[in-house]
């Protein structure tokens, strides 16, 4: 079995950090958009850079605004997915 060539351990890429304004508002559409794919979901803290507190209160912003229709649930003018499989079901 092949070994690693010293003996320290291996560590990850340094997390980028993200400012966001505190705190963060549902009402900040702009902001809370940018948190937001395509499709109208939201992207994962793995996307977006931010700490597991942060992506909380961003997700909790969203769905407040979500329920004030200040945001979509969904956005229906974005690119329908390429379905797999032959043809029409």
């Amino acid at each position: 079995m092949a070994r690693p060539t010293t003996d320290r351990p291996r560590r990850g890429k340094p997390r980028k950090r993200i400012l966001l304004p505190e705190p963060i508002s549902y009402l900040d559409i702009q902001t809370l958009s940018q948190f937001l794919t395509e499709r109208g979901k939201i992207k994962a803290r793995t996307q977006t850079g931010l700490s597991r507190r942060q992506q909380r209160e961003v997700a909790q912003a969203i769905k407040r605004a979500r329920e004030l229709a200040l945001l979509p649930y969904v956005r229906r003018d974005a690119p329908e997915p390429r379905r797999r499989g032959r043809g029409p079901a």
